[in-house]
């Protein structure tokens, strides 16, 4: 117990920022164990499947016009009354929720051709089940940042903790007593409809009733062009799910879900961060800058030792996390480590918080454009792992594209907000320990 506590103590002691990346992280890792869990508990990996193609179908709905809603809120706060604040998140909720049910009404009546485009006939209960999940989980994700802007960071923990150990029990326990993968999925609706019930109780705290059609308006005006730029630039997940999808059948398209993850930790933390900094960029672009650049360099340091780790372990991890019949999943989930390089450049939170997002709607529509072409042309050429290898190729151009409009548009220096030297050995370095892990698994040095 006295372990316990000061380790406790230091995770309750977190910063505003470093409290919601926990949060993040711990949502993250809830799906991995769950993932973990099904495999271990014996179920058919196209069982499995059919579960990920629910979360599929879900996320594929909703992930744009959240981030968006919530980013432009997230850029405005900073810079309102507290009367002002109060409203502005009762009418942030207003948003999240209208959108919510025009989307579960776009995938009831889209069913039909969802599942067609798939070139899949899953049961219509994946379709409803899908549709009531977004409907009542896509308002919730507001809970985390209410108290992350009024910096409730220990409560923001609890409620982490909370919310990830109910929802291993409740989804796990169905696959344990082998009640079918159906009753997983229902699991996963109590938690939304738990999730919302705490988010009307934070918003009755920290939220004035204010129903107010024209600053509604004006929110989403500022929010389109991120929601326009998130769905095409974040599409990229979902259209690598459904162009395997559509090529392959439920087991191999498990196989490339378990793969297809990036480095743990990263992507949420990453994530998170240029979110919290969206605020701080937008009250002083100097200091925000200064901010980015140190924070972005403890990344560095941090995660691309451990990228590089996994990288040349990854074969052992999966047949060891897993089971054999998912060791190709390391070879995809390799690629996907390269994301590491694009992930701890943050081009795009600076011209979210000066609020000149069309430039990232603009990279956006390029980076799908190459990633949708040049995936469907390397799936053909070489199978799944060619679906991974587009996916990073577009997200390098979009990345490259928006540091240029930042050099040459805003005159925002790269330099000042990336260390380069750190940044430039440390890609280097990963694109050859790559090359050699690749050696490592072609000469099957981890296959007994």
């Amino acid at each position: 117990m006295k372990t316990i506590s000061p380790i406790f103590k230091r995770i309750t002691s977190l910063s505003g920022t470093g409290s919601l990346q926990l949060f993040q992280l711990v949502r993250y890792a809830t799906f991995i164990f769950i993932g973990i869990g099904l495999v271990k508990l014996g179920l058919l990996q196209s069982e499995i499947g059919s579960f990920e193609t629910f979360l599929l179908i879900s996320g594929m709905f909703t992930f744009f016009w959240v981030s968006g809603i919530i980013n432009s809120m997230l850029a405005v706060y900073p810079n309102k009354t507290e009367e002002e604040r109060r409203k502005l998140l009762f009418n942030t909720f207003l948003s999240l929720a209208g959108f919510s049910v025009l989307a579960s009404l776009l995938l009831v009546l889209l069913s039909s051709n969802v599942l067609s485009f798939l070139h899949k006939t899953e049961s219509e209960q994946t379709i409803l089940f899908a549709a009531v999940y977004l409907l009542l989980n896509s308002p919730s994700f507001l809970v985390e940042y209410i108290l992350f802007l009024n910096e409730k960071k220990k409560v923001i923990v609890y409620y982490a903790v909370f919310t990830s150990l109910l929802t291993l029990l409740i989804v796990l326990l169905p696959a344990a007593l082998h009640l079918g993968i159906a009753y997983s999925v229902a699991g996963l609706l109590l938690i939304a409809s738990l999730k919302i019930i705490v988010l009307c109780i934070v918003l009755k705290k920290y939220s004035t009733v204010d129903f107010n059609i024209s600053s509604i308006l004006e929110n989403l005006r500022l929010s389109l062009p991120l929601m326009l730029s998130i769905f095409v630039s974040g599409s990229s997940e979902y259209i690598d799910g459904i162009i395997v999808k559509s090529k392959f059948d439920n087991m191999f398209f498990a196989i490339y879900r378990y793969g297809a993850k990036e480095l743990p930790v990263l992507l949420i933390v990453a994530n998170t961060f240029s979110a919290a900094m969206i605020p701080a960029v937008s009250k002083n672009l100097q200091e925000g800058l200064a901010e980015i650049k140190k924070r972005s360099t403890q990344m560095m340091h941090l995660f691309f030792p451990l990228t590089l780790a996994l990288m040349i372990f990854s074969p052992l991890i999966y047949r060891l996390v897993f089971s054999d019949s998912f060791s190709y999943s390391a070879i995809i989930f390799n690629i996907y480590l390269l994301l590491i390089i694009p992930r701890v450049l943050f081009p795009q939170t600076i011209l979210t918080g000066i609020q000149q997002p069309k430039f990232l709607l603009v990279s956006s529509v390029m980076e799908i454009t190459i990633n949708v072409s040049v995936s469907i042309y390397l799936a053909n050429k070489i199978g799944l792992p060619g679906v991974a290898v587009g996916t990073f190729i577009a997200y390098c151009f979009d990345k490259i594209f928006l540091i240029l409009v930042n050099r040459f548009v805003y005159k925002i220096e790269l330099s000042s907000y990336v260390r380069l030297l750190p940044f430039v050995g440390y890609s280097v370095l990963t694109l050859l320990v790559f090359a050699f892990s690749y050696v490592l698994m072609l000469k099957g040095v981890w296959a007994n």
